[in-house]
């Protein structure tokens, strides 16, 4: 029996988000794309590695089931051949985007979890593609991250078991303390700063849609832990400028209130912790931060993006987060999830995730991860970096209604490389040495990371 917090408003916000949809575009399905050399396996080999690797993984066990008070997670038996499929593609990278945009759109059959792998071929001569999807309402970032460790870790050395979950009825959170009255007010103050409405994507003439568009950019990890290195910030502020420089130059042509007044984002801060690893559900909490306005030049900018992201990276707010997630009545955190995603305060999302070790199946090491973003009714874009064995691959869904929206891939990879300019003279900081040092991060470990 696993013991694990039942569902948060967050799951169940999550969840019935999807309903707004006038789209299966702005459907709640995130997960990774892996790319593998070599020959395509046989999908009954696959399936048959699936099955021996499932065992203690919660979040592929579980079905989110009723509303408020009575929602729950109800066990469903998982079933390899019913989860994981194959499809052939026609040659090209073009087939391959379209394969995994139809994949986003296709909705979640009744009554088993939230989850695929699907097994694509076709689009190169040597190699193939697992497209993993999930719903966010089950599965968030860091348990995403969690699902392909356990699936795809060579065996050797033995994969530790970190999805298991302890067995017994008494809850993690039991054990944790209480944040200290002065850290809630300091908290409380920062989260009411941020909870104003803003506006900057309401426009009567340009509405925003439920169409999205998705595109990746790629950059050596190395380039971003220079900078960060070099200006005594994390991997994560380094991405957040570059983002919000994008938007600022994008803005200046085709939105123009991006470019004149600060850009709100929300933060998913990742609050799981290791024994929660592979627990069903969201451990995070969406927090908005205001990203620096204007033609500011780079350093100044990044100088700007550590200071707001400054109080995401504290223990002490953290704790308070993660209180706020378990501890409040559930009616009390329906009404801040809906107050923080009324009309008028909803923005775009950018979330940050790292994976440490090299996946493999049988002989084949998967060589990148493409991350897969959910872009949810109301957001203008999400945007999601995930950096894996030297490289950082970043997704942008957006909304077809923003104009010129398709230069922002672009524009973030130019920020990065004109940023990589000014780290010519590199000072060490403790803050940047660590890759996922950020209020968002991949997977459960003792430094604050991204999620």
């Amino acid at each position: 029996m696993h013991s694990f917090l039942p569902p948060t408003a967050a799951d169940l916000f999550l969840r019935d988000l999807e309903d707004r949809a006038e789209h299966p575009d702005a459907r709640l399905t995130v997960g990774g794309l892996l790319h593998l050399p070599g020959a395509v396996p046989a999908l009954s080999d696959l399936q048959r590695h699936v099955a021996t690797r499932l065992s203690g993984l919660a979040c592929t066990e579980h079905l989110l089931h009723g509303n408020g008070r009575r929602a729950q997670w109800r066990h469903a038996v998982p079933d390899p051949a019913r989860h994981v499929s194959e499809q052939r593609l026609t040659h090209g990278q073009e087939a391959l985007e379209a394969t995994v945009a139809e994949h986003l759109r296709a909705p979640w059959p009744p009554g088993a979890p939230a989850w695929r792998l699907i097994l694509l071929h076709g689009h190169v001569p040597d190699g193939y593609a697992l497209l993993y999807t999930t719903h966010h309402s089950v599965q968030d970032g860091a348990t995403a991250i969690e699902v392909l460790r356990a699936l795809f870790t060579p065996p050797t050395p033995a994969p530790q078991p970190a999805a298991a979950l302890p067995a017994g009825p008494t809850a993690p959170q039991a054990a944790e303390p209480r944040p200290r009255l002065a850290q809630v007010l300091r908290s409380a103050a920062i989260l009411l700063r941020h909870a104003r409405k803003h506006h900057l994507w309401t426009s009567p003439s340009q509405p925003l849609s439920h169409h999205r568009r998705t595109a990746w950019v790629y950059a050596p990890a190395a380039l971003l832990k220079t900078v960060a290195r070099a200006h005594g910030a994390s991997v994560n502020d380094v991405y957040l400028t570059a983002l919000g420089h994008a938007i600022a130059r994008w803005g200046s042509t085709s939105w123009p209130p991006a470019a004149t007044t600060p850009i709100p984002a929300m933060i998913p801060v990742n609050l799981r912790t290791l024994d929660e690893a592979g627990a069903p559900g969201n451990r995070l909490f969406l927090t908005r931060v205001d990203l620096p306005a204007g033609p500011l030049p780079l350093p100044r900018r990044l100088a700007q993006t550590r200071a707001v992201t400054s109080p995401l990276k504290r223990p002490g707010h953290r704790a308070v987060l993660r209180a706020a997630l378990t501890r409040l009545p559930t009616g009390l955190l329906e009404r801040l999830v809906a107050a923080s995603t009324a009309p008028g305060r909803l923005t775009l999302v950018a979330s940050c995730l790292v994976m440490r070790e090299r996946l493999a199946f049988g002989d084949a090491v998967v060589t990148r991860i493409d991350p897969v973003m959910c872009c949810p009714p109301g957001t203008p874009l999400s945007v999601i970096m995930l950096v894996y064995a030297g490289e950082a691959s970043v997704c942008f869904r957006t909304d077809t209604a923003l104009p010129a929206a398709e230069r922002l891939p672009a524009l973030f990879r130019q920020a990065l490389e004109d940023l990589s300019t000014t780290a010519d003279h590199p000072r060490p900081s403790p803050q940047a040495d660590t890759a996922a040092d950020t209020a968002t991060a991949a997977s459960p470990a003792p430094e604050p990371t991204n999620g």
